[in-house]
């Protein structure tokens, strides 16, 4: 009887493990791999999505000066597949950050097209990023 209760407890917990809901999982940090839009392909590693609970940062690392830039925001899964995230003007001058970006506005939707232990793909706007758990 021992056993069975054991192994029902044994089973419950790899099956709670297994089925945590996307926006748990995507939290981490994620280094952007590959942008694709309109049949191409750009390469990318300078650019890093963190995520922890609802906080989200966007980083732009600097190679020529070994540095970072970064604008903090907040992420909200409005589905089980759709985040929102926001970034604010939270020691940064969103204006100033956005040109260094290619997004339009401090808001942006993103459909969690694929989510591993190890990558991410998400997709907005017709474009496809494809990250690597950093």
């Amino acid at each position: 009887m021992k056993v069975q209760i054991i192994g029902y407890v044994a089973a419950f917990l790899l099956f709670a493990s297994c089925s945590r809901e996307i926006g748990d999982r995507i939290d981490g940090k994620w280094q952007m791999q590959q942008i694709e839009a309109d049949g191409k392909v750009w390469n990318v590693d300078t650019i890093y999505y963190n995520f922890q609970t609802s906080v989200f940062m966007y980083q732009i690392y600097r190679p020529l000066s070994d540095s970072f830039s970064h604008c903090y925001g907040f992420k909200t899964m409005e589905t089980d597949k759709q985040a929102l995230l926001e970034l604010t003007d939270y020691g940064v001058v969103i204006s100033k950050f956005l040109p260094q970006t290619d997004w339009e506005t401090p808001i942006r939707r993103f459909i969690v097209e694929e989510i591993t232990a190890k990558r991410l793909i998400l997709q907005s706007d017709g474009k496809r990023y494809i990250f690597r758990r950093f």
